[in-house]
């Protein structure tokens, strides 16, 4: 087959493109040599068949009539195929669908560093017809030499003009830092909104790698209620208990917010209200003496009802929580170095979000 497809390429023409050269030549391959090439399906042994280039030399074909890179025992296409594979299944998985469907293994290793390379070759960034609307946000994972979950895997979001969400950005560091390594790239693709929007857990540590950008902060309506059942904890207050209950029935009504779709007055009347509301929850905080509590509530309650108070649709619940599930999934199974955790993540992300296809 490889050998049809060179005398059809030779006869148009095509193989001198593919080549880059004036004229080839087709002179007769001697000696038996071959070439394997590692496929998905398997090792697969080739004939190393050759040509005359604008009558000098003899060059190998049958790799650029593949499209197969030069020397390489495993091509890029293979790569690809194994690191999404290896991203979307355990190592051990990855191999026994090879054995049972293509009947070959490969190593361990082989499969992380096709993950590592794979994920080398995806271009995350910002779309600029997509949206205004970022979620940032941070989820813990094991990492190697770091504890349990020693490690944060931070995700910066974009919001899809129709539904949906884009993965923006990524980087694996410390908690509460290093929001810098996802920002810095995308600056200048961000400068091009006038504003940006920007919905967070309630950490503002994403705001320190911004400076220069206009954002409007709005806290995921989901964290409030979901970070008061920790500072609760460290207020000492049992859970179930009346005042536990009487809490988080109050938040979970100030924050049971849709979009309102009416006039301004009706919206700017809704506002007041829940604000009247979450002023007595952190009174009622403080009156018992829950200092983290109150002090959580207080530090959130400027940036909670930003999103309808200037008009901005996409709702005030972060979406990344999903897309935490989804990539855990993952990396919850093994152990992993910070870069093969990175890249694991991007490649996951990038398939279910961003369309990634080998």
């Amino acid at each position: 087959m490889v050998r049809y497809f060179a005398e059809q390429y030779l006869g148009d023409g095509t193989l001198a493109r593919m080549l880059g050269c004036g004229r080839v030549a087709q002179k007769s391959f001697t000696g038996g040599r071959t070439t394997a090439i590692m496929t998905p399906f398997g090792k697969i042994i080739l004939p190393q068949l050759q040509v005359t280039m604008d009558g000098k030399r003899r060059v190998n074909i049958t790799r650029p009539l593949l499209g197969v890179e030069k020397w390489k025992r495993i091509p890029s296409i293979t790569i690809r195929y194994f690191g999404l594979m290896g991203a979307l299944a355990p190592l051990r998985v990855v191999n026994k669908f090879l054995e049972l469907f293509a009947g070959f293994r490969v190593s361990l290793m082989a499969i992380v560093r096709s993950i590592r390379s794979s994920a080398k070759s995806i271009k995350l960034g910002v779309d600029p017809d997509e949206t205004n609307i970022f979620e940032a946000d941070g989820t813990g994972i094991p990492v190697h030499n770091s504890g349990k979950r020693g490690k944060e895997l931070k995700i910066l979001a974009q919001r899809k003009a129709n539904s949906g969400i884009r993965i923006a950005g990524m980087a694996i560091g410390g908690y509460k830092q290093g929001w810098e390594d996802i920002f810095a790239p995308l600056k200048k693709a961000l400068a091009k909104f006038k504003e940006i929007f920007l919905v967070t857990d309630g950490d503002t540590s994403p705001l320190d790698g911004l400076s220069g950008i206009k954002v409007i902060l709005q806290r995921c309506l989901f964290h409030i209620g979901h970070e008061l059942k920790y500072t609760l904890w460290e207020d000492n207050v049992k859970r179930g208990s009346e005042l536990w209950n009487t809490l988080m029935a109050r938040i979970l009504d100030t924050t049971s917010l849709r979009r309102i779709r009416e006039n301004p007055e009706v919206c700017d009347k809704v506002i007041a209200v829940k604000k009247v509301q979450l002023t007595k929850i952190i009174q009622l905080c403080e009156r018992k003496d829950l200092k983290h509590s109150s002090a959580f509530l207080s530090n959130a309650k400027d940036d909670i009802f930003t999103g309808i108070e200037n008009r901005i649709g996409g709702g005030t619940t972060s979406l990344l929580e999903r897309v935490m599930r989804t990539i855990n999934q993952r990396i919850n199974v093994a152990q992993w170095s910070a870069v093969s955790a990175l890249a694991v993540a991007t490649i996951r992300g990038a398939y279910y979000y961003n369309g990634y296809q080998v």
